[in-house]
């Protein structure tokens, strides 16, 4: 996978893997995924996190789970998410940069409020 997973969370990971077989038709639709251990054993990871990366890939409709019978590739890949312009991307780090500026400055207002009480 190399450095188009550089940065991300091991279940991220996993799922980028699957989504990429599945892209790549080394896993078709219909095919069934190996059990959950087995999976976290080939990509060398925890059961949670291969549970999580599953979890995950059902949520965005990459696959199907079916109670007592396994997980498979579903018959429909989901759409690809719409591609944003930098400017949305800048307007959003801008936003997001507010927001936390604002957390941050409560959380300091929070811990002078206890530190206050604390010595009086």
């Amino acid at each position: 996978m190399g450095s188009s997973t550089t940065g991300m969370a091991p279940f991220e990971r996993v799922a980028e893997s699957i989504r990429q077989a599945i892209r790549s038709d080394r896993l078709k639709p219909g095919d069934k995924l190996p059990s959950n251990r087995e999976l976290a054993k080939q990509e060398g990871v925890s059961l949670v996190t291969a549970q999580k990366a599953l979890g995950l890939l059902q949520d965005e409709g990459w696959l199907i789970a079916r109670a007592s019978v396994g997980v498979y590739v579903s018959d429909t890949q989901p759409e690809p998410p719409s591609l944003e312009t930098v400017d949305d991307l800048r307007r959003g780090l801008a936003e997001l940069q507010t927001t936390v500026a604002a957390l941050q400055e409560r959380v300091a207002d929070i811990e002078g409020q206890q530190g206050a009480t604390r010595a009086g």
